[in-house]
């Protein structure tokens, strides 16, 4: 399992840190690839402030990323990740207000 801290800044009352784990498309996805991804879509009011390459099951592996956006809808963050080539799932683990 591997641990990436990225900018972890300050934040602001009423943001939201979400936990969001995406699967792959194939256990063949290379993750490093799929997490350069992630970071390049993410939009300007989204700070990614965690990653971490998960092992599932049977060679498959997840990224799990943590991200503070403003108290706000987070559909469009989703449709965004989830539109990243080699992603398969979104799924929100946790959602939570700071």
């Amino acid at each position: 399992m591997y641990a990436r801290s990225a900018d972890s800044g300050g934040h602001k009352m009423g943001d939201v840190i979400m936990k969001i784990k995406l699967m792959p498309s194939s256990p063949e996805i290379d993750m490093e690839g799929l997490e350069k991804k992630v970071k390049e879509s993410m939009p300007d009011y989204a700070r990614l402030t965690k990653t971490e390459i998960a092992p599932i099951a049977f060679g498959l592996k997840a990224l799990v990323i943590n991200v503070i956006i403003p108290d706000q809808s987070p559909d469009e963050l989703l449709a965004i990740l989830q539109n990243i080539e080699g992603v398969e799932n979104v799924d929100v683990e946790d959602l939570s207000l700071m």
